[in-house]
């Protein structure tokens, strides 16, 4: 083509690429150090699964709009080949001659060439053909569609433009050539030994190029070879405009996307970092305490807003999505570049930087988010948004002393009397004060520790499910002895209120204690008990086998333990609800169903949000402790859903919000009618006690909240074997 004109584009776009990109990259470098570089053979299966593979793009609630996205992602791996050609030809003519004419002699040498060369022209012009329909999908969904999920702006428009104009213009291209090719072939003169060339309007090769190039048959070769030469400018040109525009927006994600999807955490999105708290490690205070990874996922939000569709704060009104943290954090450290690499303010001169707090963020937004996990479960590139928050909390609560003034009382119930209740130590055991139960240490060999928690411990409800527990283990003949008086909380809560110091003080105790008594294996009756001890006590070297109630239950029902009869009312309706620190964190979704739907007379009926879409009680991140004063209670809208679910078993003609309607997810939740009757099955404390609360809230006497095992137990057929101990199952604790 032209060599000058090309080079001249590739320099200056390149040269405004590194100087943009120099500041990027200098914040990241800026940022705390964070070694990402472990398990790499995990980090490259990931990669290829969830970044080349586009895996979550497709997940169910969203399968529509992330299938036409990996056709456009498709054609941009596809054509990055092709615009490698493309710059090849701007400088070399004898390129442009050799890939734009399948017929070169130079083609001869080499005939697998050309025949895999055929092949990816093939694929070429496909995934071009279906990134234009990806756009023209994109452009209706934000133009008339509007979902929620999606925020409006002309950034969106113009790149959608941008790829649009890349796939046309690489067709004008194609078709120009094909149009000079067909012209040539007529000019073929007549002689005793030659035959007309055939007319190169149509090849198999390249199918949409050739219905272009016929398309531009009527204009004759002059103009076409002008279009097909603007054609080859203006996508150039717009490769190169795309290329500086990426690091300015939400789609920097398709420069830092793949590297973010890499660099995940390589474990359980339950467990967070633990701070070294005699090096001051205190919490996250201004960006610079961000790790360069928090950084690189702030770069790689696509701002798709999934995120949000199922996101307890968002849903009911809370000040916070993440989709928004992640922004108002990226444009705050866009605009300060020079002040988080350099230490120069707004002003020019040496200055401190600002907290987060107070200044990219509000208070109320770091501390509204229940850490659910549906942000993380949702985002295609692996954001982690969840530990950025709690680090934010640890500054505010170990540093600054500024937090919910209702979660003081907590603290000092955890420190003084070892349960966030402050109800005295001497009275953890009054609820077995009547079975007799073994504890661990009197001399006896047990195998299972069976840690009650503090709900089991001191909340009436809860108690009745420790007793049902209880009831079952011995039943089956399970091994078991409890710490009586000694047991003390794990600290879960005071960890995700950002009282780091509080949570590593119960955890090591306990985890010395438990080492020195020999535990090797823990049984649980809550999914935050469950995630802390599994997850997060081997940073401490407490490494234990750790079995939620439910998988206990499933396994003693498959090896026939425990036999189940009918239950009082045969038919009655039950939905289960999934805790968030069994379901969304350590995968467990299959083992309190299995339990369920093996109670005969139970018609066990989902909700619409369940496993992992399923809706948070309201009570995870520590706000169990705090009131909600924003917005609709996280509660009720689950309760709603609950009532709504129950009452379509019993009448189907009962209205069903979609759960396909993009423009107002949690419909389900808003639900104000009475409800069916029936029961909600419920697997950790916290969601019972959230789910009482909203059932009395919205004055549904006619459902029941009960605990998988309060269910088990009343169904269950005694035997009075009278707790003798036989060889206990082998759980597996993994996920489902």
């Amino acid at each position: 083509m032209n060599p000058i004109i090309t080079g001249l584009l590739l320099a200056g776009a390149v040269s405004l690429f590194v100087i943009t990109m120099s500041g990027r990259v200098g914040v990241l470098l800026a940022m705390k150090k964070e070694n990402r570089l472990d398990h790499i053979p995990y980090r490259v299966a990931q990669l290829v699964r969830f970044g080349l593979g586009q895996k979550r793009m497709v997940d169910p609630e969203e399968f529509t709009p992330g299938l036409f996205h990996i056709f456009i992602y498709a054609a941009f791996m596809v054509l990055a080949v092709r615009t490698i050609m493309l710059f090849v030809m701007g400088f070399s003519s004898t390129a442009l001659d050799v890939l734009t004419d399948l017929s070169h002699p130079a083609w001869d040498a080499a005939p697998p060439l050309l025949g895999l060369y055929k092949v990816y022209l093939l694929v070429k012009d496909i995934v071009a053909a279906l990134a234009l329909a990806g756009v023209a999908y994109f452009v209706w969904t934000r133009w008339k569609v509007k979902p929620d999920r999606m925020s409006q702006s002309w950034e969106a428009y113009l790149i959608l433009g941008f790829i649009a104009g890349l796939m046309i213009t690489e067709f004008m291209f194609g078709g120009s050539h094909m149009v000079a090719a067909h012209a040539a072939a007529q000019q073929v003169p007549m002689g005793a030994t030659q035959v007309p060339a055939a007319p190169a309007a149509m090849v198999w090769w390249e199918p949409i190029t050739s219905l272009t190039g016929l398309a531009m048959m009527p204009l004759g070769a002059t103009a076409a070879h002008v279009l097909g030469v603007a054609g080859f400018f203006i996508h150039l040109t717009i490769i190169l405009a795309f290329l500086n525009f990426l690091p300015l927006g939400k789609h920097f994600h398709i420069i830092t996307g793949l590297p973010n999807v890499f660099f995940q955490r390589t474990h359980s999105t339950g467990k967070l970092s633990t701070p070294n708290l005699e090096k001051e490690e205190f919490g996250t205070a201004t960006v610079k305490d961000l790790t360069w990874k928090n950084g690189l996922d702030l770069y790689s939000c696509t701002e798709c807003g999934r995120c949000q569709t199922h996101c307890p704060t968002y849903i009911t009104g809370k000040p916070l999505t993440h989709k928004g943290v992640n922004q108002d954090l990226k444009h705050w450290i866009w605009e300060n570049e020079r002040w988080v690499e350099e230490g120069y303010g707004p002003h020019g001169a040496k200055e401190p930087l600002p907290e987060i707090v107070g200044s990219a963020l509000k208070a109320e937004t770091v501390w509204a988010c229940t850490s659910c996990g549906w942000c993380e479960q949702a985002c295609p590139v692996f954001i982690e948004n969840v530990p950025r928050l709690i680090d934010m909390r640890r500054y505010q609560v170990q540093v600054k002393a500024e937090f919910p003034p209702e979660i003081q009382r907590v603290f000092e119930g955890m420190e003084r009397q070892g349960n966030p209740w402050g109800l005295g130590q001497d009275r953890r055991d009054e609820w077995a004060e009547d079975l007799a139960l073994p504890t661990w240490g009197d001399g006896g060999e047990y195998e299972y520790l069976f840690f009650v928690g503090c709900a089991g411990s001191y909340d009436d409800k809860q108690k009745k499910v420790s007793r049902a527990l209880v009831k079952i283990m011995r039943e089956a003949g399970v091994s078991f002895a409890t710490l009586s008086k000694q047991e003390m909380c794990n600290g879960d809560s005071a960890r995700r209120m950002g009282n780091e110091y509080l949570y590593q003080t119960l955890a090591k105790t306990n985890v010395e204690s438990w080492n020195a008594m020999g535990v090797k294996a823990v049984i649980t009756q809550c999914p935050h008990c469950f995630n802390t001890i599994k997850n997060e006590y081997p940073e401490f070297g407490g490494e234990y086998r750790v079995i939620n109630h439910t998988q206990l239950i499933n396994e003693l029902l498959k090896d026939k333990r425990i036999k189940l009869s009918s239950v009082m009312n045969a038919g009655t309706k039950l939905t289960y609800h999934d805790p968030c620190y069994l379901g969304r964190h350590n995968g467990v979704y299959d083992a309190p169903r299995e339990v369920l739907n093996a109670i005969p007379g139970l018609e066990v009926v989902e909700m619409q949000r369940s496993k992992r879409e399923g809706f948070c009680c309201g009570a995870g991140g520590g706000r169990m402790w705090m009131e909600e004063h924003i917005g609709t209670r996280i509660n009720h809208n689950r309760m709603n859903e609950a009532a709504l679910t129950l009452k379509h078993a019993e009448d189907p003609n009962t209205p069903f919000p979609d759960a396909a309607d993009k423009k107002k997810p949690g419909m389900v939740g808003d639900y104000k009618e009475p409800g069916g009757k029936g029961i909600v099955a419920v697997a950790c404390p916290f969601c019972s006690t959230m789910l009482n609360d909203a059932k009395n809230d919205t004055a549904r006497e006619q459902i029941q909240i009960k605990d998988i095992t309060e269910l088990v137990a009343d169904s269950m057929e005694v035997s009075n074997k009278g707790g003798t101990v036989s060889p206990s199952p082998v759980v597996n604790a993994k996920p489902e």
